[in-house]
């Protein structure tokens, strides 16, 4: 596996990846409520940055029903919510805990599927995106 990936607008090869502004382009995002994005259902891997005060495990969280971490581009104007199914929960946010530890501003790359919901706000509903983390080897992080 070649470790000088480039970002891609499509994903071509399996080293490709889209940026958190690309992605939000090919999906579509400005789509209204109940609308189907192009993107959805569709397995991604996308690169970006932990934003490590939104990182949530049930080790930290015990009450929480879910478990999440927000990934944003390198100036803070994009941002995607990235779900962890509990079956390898514990060795995803394993690695990204001791990424912060680490070194905390590497990024990171997620392979998922995007999952489109419906977000009313203040009188109006968007179509949002999150990803469905597929296995705990779809984190990486790249040295910066």
């Amino acid at each position: 596996m070649s470790h000088s990936m480039e970002p891609v607008t499509v994903q071509q090869s399996p080293d490709a990846y889209l940026t958190l502004d690309a992605l939000h382009d090919y999906c579509g995002i400005s789509a209204g409520c109940g609308k189907k994005l192009r993107c959805e259902g569709e397995t991604v891997r996308v690169a970006g940055y932990v934003d490590y005060g939104n990182v949530f495990d049930r080790e930290h969280y015990p009450r929480l029903p879910y478990q999440k971490f927000l990934i944003t581009n390198a100036a803070h104007t994009q941002s995607l919510e990235v779900w962890v199914d509990s079956a390898f929960s514990r060795d995803i946010f394993q690695k990204i805990y001791r990424q912060k530890a680490l070194n905390p501003n590497a990024s990171v790359i997620v392979r998922g599927i995007i999952e489109g919901f419906d977000m009313p706000v203040m009188g109006t509903c968007r179509r949002g995106i999150k990803l469905n983390l597929k296995d705990q080897t779809d984190l990486t992080f790249q040295a910066r």
